[in-house]
């Protein structure tokens, strides 16, 4: 892999970063600054061992094809995790409850898939390959998932799908993160090619698809488009350039030493707050589709409506570097989960459109502001020894408890508030649970957490 620099001493870039180093739900997702150089430096030969420099770029041709890996990555949950609570809904007639069942089933995965590919990525395959394997995997039993339709089947073949999928996240990451020299300065620039698969997958599918069917009849097709997709990166991860990391011993004694990175000030608080503000955030995700179901738009309007809040959520991993250089990460922190409550009140309302469509645009604030900046505290906390660990716990907590709880406390609550006659669910009760605790998660954090300088 061919760095280049501005400068004209010769050092290439060896990267030490493995699938453990960087592990997310949709997940970590949708990171950081762009920059972009308008002009492009001389190629300079490489020697060996250098240590990495800011000053190095990552080549146009690398770039594009990492950027097309996230673009692929994020196309295929982006095809069903928007519609999927509708789908169970008004097309297969689940319970409620049972559809918080259903939504919490990655939570496992995100329990078990980071300890499990962290000792198999670069130490028995590597990266790149693992990726297609599960992919591919997870392709054969999304096609079996379409073909249910009892729920504990379902539920089922949901979980083992989840334990497929949910590792590629971190994967995709540890791939990105191995060739780019400066992670602040490049990786989200590459990152947010897979928020514009998330987007385009909701107007193409969502929208020019959807609307041409009867009702909700093409609806079960998003299962079928997230597979086809999933096999096509499986087959493109074949052409990705290996990263060549030959990967340490990680025993147990990794994720123990990394319990250490929690024992500074206020990082055990953080993390509640994360694990919270997590379910919280899940309860979108649950409940938007139907939401909009039920208020009137039709299935082809929900998926684009929704994709308004990634494109907010680029815009605003743009900008998040410089945001966080100016207010900090506690006060960007307190931006993101004070616009998380008051979105929720937004929609608890329920009117007029230009109201829902801004709330819904908060998206990109509520995630990027919260759970991007508090991956980077954790970064900087962190030493090179325990940073791999602590940010496997750290993503435990975002997308393993804070998915689990939110999922199932969702769908009780949702229960709680579905008429008896109806069947319709009282959003405007519905939406106030979030919002009061969005809302208190934002107070205990202007209140009772200190942010600590930076160890580096």
């Amino acid at each position: 892999m061919e760095k280049t620099s501005f400068t004209s001493s010769p050092f290439p870039i060896s990267s030490k970063l493995s699938y453990s180093s960087y592990s997310s739900y949709k997940s970590y997702p949708t990171p950081n600054a762009l920059v972009h150089f308008p002009y492009r430096p001389n190629p300079i030969p490489q020697t060996p061992n250098p240590k990495p420099r800011n000053g190095y770029l990552v080549s146009r041709s690398l770039k594009f094809r990492l950027c097309l890996m996230m673009f692929l990555e994020y196309f295929v949950p982006g095809a069903t995790v928007p519609v999927l609570s509708l789908y169970l809904k008004a097309h297969l007639h689940f319970p409620v409850y049972q559809i918080g069942v259903i939504l919490a089933m990655p939570a496992l995965a995100g329990f078990l898939a980071p300890f499990l590919m962290s000792h198999i990525a670069d130490r028995y395959v590597s990266s790149e390959r693992l990726l297609g394997l599960c992919h591919l995997f997870a392709a054969i039993a999304m096609v079996t998932l379409a073909q249910q339709t009892r729920f504990v089947p379902f539920l089922a073949m949901y979980c083992i799908h989840g334990l497929l999928f949910t590792p590629t996240f971190g994967l995709t990451n540890a791939i990105a993160l191995h060739h780019v020299p400066d992670a602040k300065r490049d990786f989200g620039g590459i990152r947010m090619w897979g928020t514009v698969g998330w987007v385009v997958v909701a107007w193409v599918f969502g929208y020019f698809w959807l609307r041409g069917g009867i009702g909700d009849d093409r609806l079960p097709h998003a299962l079928y488009v997230s597979a086809f997709m999933s096999c096509g990166l499986a087959a493109y991860t074949l052409t990705l350039p290996r990263s060549h990391v030959q990967a340490k011993d990680r025993s147990t004694l990794m994720y123990w030493n990394a319990l250490r990175v929690f024992k500074q000030p206020g990082l055990i608080l953080l993390c509640v707050l994360t694990c919270v503000n997590s379910m919280v955030h899940q309860f979108y995700y649950f409940g938007m589709a139907p939401f909009l179901n039920q208020l009137g738009y039709r299935s082809s309007y929900i998926m684009p409506a929704m994709s308004i809040g990634q494109v907010s959520e680029v815009v605003v991993l743009g900008m998040l570097g410089a945001c966080l250089s100016r207010l900090g990460i506690k006060r960007a922190m307190f931006i993101g989960a004070l616009a998380q409550g008051l979105r929720y009140i937004a929609f608890a309302i329920g009117e007029p459109t230009g109201l829902l469509i801004a709330a819904i645009a908060m998206h990109g604030i509520c995630y990027a502001f919260f759970f991007t900046a508090g991956y980077l505290y954790i970064d900087q906390h962190s030493t090179p020894e325990t940073r791999a660990g602590a940010q496997q716990i750290f993503t435990i907590m975002i997308s393993g408890l804070g998915v689990l709880g939110g999922s199932l406390a969702s769908g009780f609550t949702g229960q709680l508030f579905t008429g008896s006659t109806n069947g319709h669910i009282h959003y405007g009760l519905f939406w106030l649970v979030p919002a009061v605790v969005g809302l208190v998660v934002a107070a205990v954090l202007a209140t009772r957490f200190k942010e600590q300088p930076d160890r580096s």
